[in-house]
Formats: C-alpha cells, structure tokens, sequence
C-alpha cells in the first residue's frame, strides 16, 4: 500500500510539473496574442504593426514598423515597456505630449512589448 501512495503521489508531482513547464509557453502566446490585438487598435495610426497590415498609419513616414523595432539590436522586452511609458511626439510641429501607448496600462504595455519582441526574425 505505501508503494502504490508513493508512486501515486510521484505520479501526480510529474504531471504538475509538466503542466507547470508547459503554463509560461501558453502564457507567452496568450501575451503575444493580447499584445496583437492592444497594437491592432491602439498603435496602428503611427506603426505598421503586422507584416500583413493592409491599413497604412496615418502618421509617418519615418515610424518605424514594429518589424524593425523587433530587429534593432538592442530592443528588449524591458526597454520596450519602459519607453513606451514616456513615448512623446518626436515631431516639432506637434505639440509635445505622450502617445497613446503611455496611456495604456503596464499589463497592457508588457503584452504589446511581448507581442514585438515576437515579430524579431530569428538570426
């Protein structure tokens, strides 16, 4: 009886931790996929924010699609979020105010930066 409890329970602690391995890859793609549809309504009047956009940005040119944003060497998810927060107008003929990506929430912000950091092209 206390072989069977034991391989019980180490039967059980296998399953959970192959459930718990598997949890932060479902995470990441329900971010990625939260961050997609945060970009496709918030950020697509200045970005070009999926390769298969059809809608060009109203503002530009000169902003860079979230393509090449994901390809810049030093992009992280971590930068991302933290520019995003203070992201300003970088024209002068507008007056200087944050962008709309400053106004979204920090959940928000991170599944938009997951959601980049996941268009960069593999090396």
């Amino acid at each position: 009886m206390k072989v069977r409890s034991l391989l019980v329970f180490l039967a059980a602690c296998v399953g959970t931790s192959a459930q718990a391995a598997e949890g932060p890859k479902r995470s990441d793609e329900a971010m990625v996929r939260a961050g997609h549809n945060i970009a496709v309504t918030t950020c697509v009047g200045c970005h070009t924010v999926s390769p298969k956009q059809t809608v060009s940005p109203v503002l530009g040119p000169g902003i860079p699609s979230f393509e090449e944003i994901a390809n810049r060497p030093d992009v992280t998810a971590e930068s991302l979020r933290a520019t995003m927060k203070v992201a300003r107008w970088h024209d002068d003929a507008l007056a200087s105010r944050l962008l709309p990506m400053s106004h979204i929430s920090d959940k928000e912000r991170a599944e938009v930066a997951a959601y980049i950091v996941s268009l960069r092209r593999s090396p």
